[in-house]
């Protein structure tokens, strides 16, 4: 007789939902089911591994991830092997079911960023990791060698990827410690040019929202007071050009002008 641990591993392999919850529904105890001689992957490792979304959710609602985050014997989670083996949907289950897994970082110190930057067909994975309510994703993690997600993306010449990391605030001149920067692991001549382009125009945005930023600030230190003939300045006359400026007294912001009877001073 086949034991019900095999039948249920066997069961989530053949993409069979309904003997997979009749299972775990007679056999509460094995939920998880880590395999010893398949680097302890759980049921849900199985099914990130076997792209099962179908199963994802039956294995959650029974509480799969109930009081821990389920790792094999390579501290992976289900959600590192979905998004190493570009299993989109299943990976999204998991971001949504288990979020608690996307900051945890496998044996090489890589967490579910880095993982989806390695591999393009994850690529629609990032933004879920990084824009996540609760959960999101840190685009400057390093692993134990000292690369960033945007080190990953440029080896593995995502340009998708590099650009979603690059707008979330990846710094392109992070070095690994080998003292690289991920330009420097571009995989064709192409790929280095579009990515000194990217970096070059999202310099230049950051540039001028600078630019813009400044000039709101001394906007904000100019103003306009109107007093009347008696030299009583109105607090109800008062004009300004901006939100506010600093301090109480007259002058301290960066412009002032004082308008009576016609001069200014």
């Amino acid at each position: 007789m086949i034991p019900p641990s095999t039948r249920l591993r066997r069961a989530i392999i053949l993409n069979e939902p309904l003997l997979v919850s009749r299972l775990i529904h007679t056999h509460s105890a094995l939920l998880k089911n880590p395999s010893l001689h398949e680097r302890s992957n759980t049921s849900l490792h199985l099914c990130a591994l076997h792209d099962e979304p179908r199963i994802i959710p039956i294995l959650l609602a029974a509480g799969h991830e109930n009081g821990e985050t389920s790792r094999n014997t390579d501290s992976a989670t289900p959600l590192h092997l979905a998004c190493s083996a570009g299993h989109v949907e299943c990976a999204s289950l998991l971001v949504e079911g288990c979020p608690e897994s996307i900051g945890v970082r496998d044996k090489e110190g890589r967490d579910a960023l880095a993982l989806c930057a390695l591999n393009p067909a994850s690529t629609a994975v990032l933004p879920l990791l990084l824009n996540h309510a609760t959960h999101p994703a840190n685009p400057h993690t390093r692993d134990n060698a000292g690369n960033t997600p945007l080190h990953h993306a440029s080896a593995a010449g995502s340009l998708k990827a590099l650009r979603i990391l690059i707008s979330a605030g990846a710094n392109p001149l992070a070095k690994n410690d080998l003292d690289w920067t991920p330009l420097a692991y571009s995989q064709t001549v192409a790929a280095e040019v579009y990515f000194r382009n990217l970096v070059a125009e999202f310099e230049r945005v950051r540039i001028e929202g600078v630019r813009a930023e400044g000039e709101r600030e001394r906007a904000r230190g100019a103003g306009v007071r109107i007093v009347d003939d008696d030299g009583v300045e109105g607090e109800d006359e008062r004009a300004t050009m901006a939100v506010g400026r600093k301090g109480e007294g007259w002058g301290s912001g960066v412009m002032g002008v004082r308008v009576r009877a016609g001069s200014a001073e």
